[in-house]
């Protein structure tokens, strides 16, 4: 294998998973340069000894400058805010033609979200591009009490005897782990057989979220009482309350999004680059671990 002298530009490298990008990066000896937000805290990238850049993603000067001597984007950076033409544009200024890009299977939603239409968006003005471009997208992302998603459950399975589940928690559920979201995007980027093309990558389990809170219950040797909720009733209430500017912690938008199937094939990503994830039973312990 010839190691390229090259940086990569890594965005989005001081969130969750970036993070695991940047370990992952440094594991396999990859010369990179991390991208952060002007005004961003650096203190992890200095603890860790990586180089870094200031730029904004939707600043096509700025950002142009940051990929000034780079030969490729891992973009990790969500998608979801707008930034994509300006991506493309400084790519071709900077002459840097490779870029990879992080998308989610949020975007399959049957639900009008917002940010479901700003990242279809974002696909097809990537993939409309002159850019030799990987999209993955990832399901729910887990793996240490650092993400933002399976940890609030476990916390909560952790403190109180009973859950209360809005609808019959039968909808399927597929999280992947945060380390096998960072060998993907590191595995494709050299991988001729991934170029333009999209792929789904999900966790090793699909399970219903009732078999995920069991599973999480039992791995923290707890005894759980499951109250299910009538899902139609809570949303109206809550969608009544919206719609006159009244908010509560939960939203009817994430009750709706909780019963939904999220579970995804990742046939093709096995196929094609021999993505093999872990399966949610090994992750869930690895964090349960970290907590």
């Amino acid at each position: 294998m010839i190691i390229q002298k090259e940086p990569i530009l890594l965005s989005g490298a001081n969130g969750f998973t970036g993070r695991f990008v940047c370990i992952e990066l440094q594991k396999q000896n990859i010369p990179f340069i991390a991208l952060l937000r002007p005004g961003c805290n650096s203190e992890w990238m200095i603890k860790h000894s990586i180089l870094f850049r200031f730029g904004d993603l939707c600043d096509i000067k700025q950002l142009t400058k940051a990929l000034t001597g780079c030969r490729a984007l891992l973009n990790v950076a969500s998608i979801g805010f707008g930034a994509a033409p300006s991506i493309v544009e400084a790519c071709k200024k900077a002459d840097v033609n490779r870029a990879v890009f992080v998308s989610t299977t949020a975007i399959f939603t049957q639900l009008n979200a917002k940010s479901k239409f700003i990242r279809k968006s974002a696909e097809v003005t990537i993939s409309k591009s002159d850019l030799i471009w990987t999209i993955l997208r990832p399901t729910m992302i887990y793996g240490t009490p650092d993400d933002r998603n399976i940890i609030r459950l476990l916390k909560w399975l952790d403190s109180y005897p009973f859950l209360p589940i809005f609808g019959d928690g039968k909808s399927l559920q597929q999280p992947i782990h945060v380390e096998d979201v960072a060998w993907s995007l590191i595995k494709v980027l050299d991988y001729p057989s991934t170029y333009k093309r999209s792929f789904n990558i999900s966790g090793g389990t699909s399970l219903t979220y009732n078999d995920v809170v069991k599973l999480i219950a039992n791995s923290l040797n707890r005894s759980i009482c499951i109250i299910h909720l009538p899902s139609r009733f809570f949303v109206f209430i809550l969608q009544m309350f919206e719609s006159i500017g009244i908010f509560f912690p939960i939203k009817a938008e994430q009750i709706k999004r909780l019963n939904e199937n999220k579970s995804f094939s990742h046939s093709e990503a096995k196929k094609t680059f021999g993505f093999d994830p872990m399966s949610f039973k090994k992750g869930i312990i690895n964090e349960i671990n970290l907590y």
